[in-house]
């Protein structure tokens, strides 16, 4: 997954390519939208001190039914009414836009993380895979605002009301029982969202302190950066935004070569999102939903598919 900020600033980038109805779901309701944009993700921080019980319904929900989960999820949206529905439209219209870059940008990071562990096999594989998007939030955050990314606030942006939680909560219930055939109850789901903020004002945080003290735990542990690769105190030192235009392939596709940086990827991105919410709201209008067929997963290029 893309990290937390690039999600963000990806959301208020490709709004202005959406069509007006798009645009005014968002601004109705910004904090759902805006938690849309974060998709699947707030599943891997329930109860993440103790190893998150819903960290596996995430990563299905990133590589499986794709296809079933936006018919499902669609279809819910359009069976609520005024004010629930007007939530779970901004939700659901960020939630395609978490798809769009996810699925773009995932081939990229996933090729630069199996470099490193081919330089270094001892190498945790998720330490290494945050640790490249959190330089690539960095790197994005930079910029973007010329300034450094903990200056970002995820409170400002990632505020819901109670009914705003209560309606993302029992879309996400269904969508796990529907499309996953798993119960959840929406009380954990209303604690992942909350458990992720809290976790995320934490990251985005300032605190050298304790992040050299993480360091030191993680050393002595020897399981790898998986905390301290979440924090972004230091910028990266290497061209994580692939401005230099260095090759790269989709492990899917490794016949392919590439070489889009990471500012490119997202402008992809944007004509996926604004394509997709704009056939999304067409069909809200009408009345009338299909079943779309989504060519790639959440976690396109993932390694984990080809052992």
């Amino acid at each position: 997954m893309a990290d937390f900020v690039s999600h963000y600033l990806f959301g208020e980038i490709a709004l202005e390519a959406f069509p007006t109805v798009v645009q005014l779901a968002a601004a109705r309701r910004p904090a759902a939208f805006n938690w849309g944009l974060q998709g699947p993700d707030p599943l891997f921080y329930r109860g993440v001190a103790f190893g998150s019980p819903l960290h596996k319904y995430g990563n299905q929900m990133h590589s499986e039914h794709t296809d079933e989960l936006f018919f499902a999820f669609s279809r819910a949206v359009n069976r609520m009414t005024e004010e629930n529905r007007a939530i779970a439209e901004a939700y659901f219209y960020g939630f395609l836009c978490h798809y769009a870059l996810d699925s773009t940008l995932h081939p990229y990071v996933y090729c630069r993380q199996y470099e490193c562990q081919e330089t270094d096999p001892k190498l945790n594989a998720s330490a290494v895979h945050c640790q490249i998007e959190s330089d690539i939030d960095y790197a994005l955050y930079d910029r973007e605002y010329h300034a450094p990314v903990t200056e970002f606030d995820p409170q400002k942006y990632y505020q819901l009301t109670h009914d705003e939680l209560a309606v993302l909560a029992v879309l996400l219930h269904y969508l796990l029982k529907t499309v996953y055939q798993v119960e959840v109850s929406t009380h954990d789901l209303r604690s992942a969202f909350c458990e992720m903020l809290t976790a995320e004002r934490f990251l985005y945080s300032e605190c050298r302190t304790a992040y050299h003290g993480i360091q030191r735990v993680e050393g002595l542990l020897g399981k790898g950066a998986l905390l301290s690769s979440h924090m972004k105190i230091e910028a990266p030192e290497w061209n994580a935004l692939n401005l230099e235009h260095a090759p790269w392939r989709n492990l899917w596709h490794p016949e392919q070569e590439r070489t889009e940086s990471v500012p490119e990827l997202f402008d992809s991105a944007i004509q996926t999102a604004a394509h997709l919410t704009g056939e999304y709201a067409a069909e809200f209008d009408a009345g009338w939903l299909l079943l779309h067929h989504f060519d790639v997963p959440f976690d396109n290029g993932s390694p984990k598919k080809l052992a």
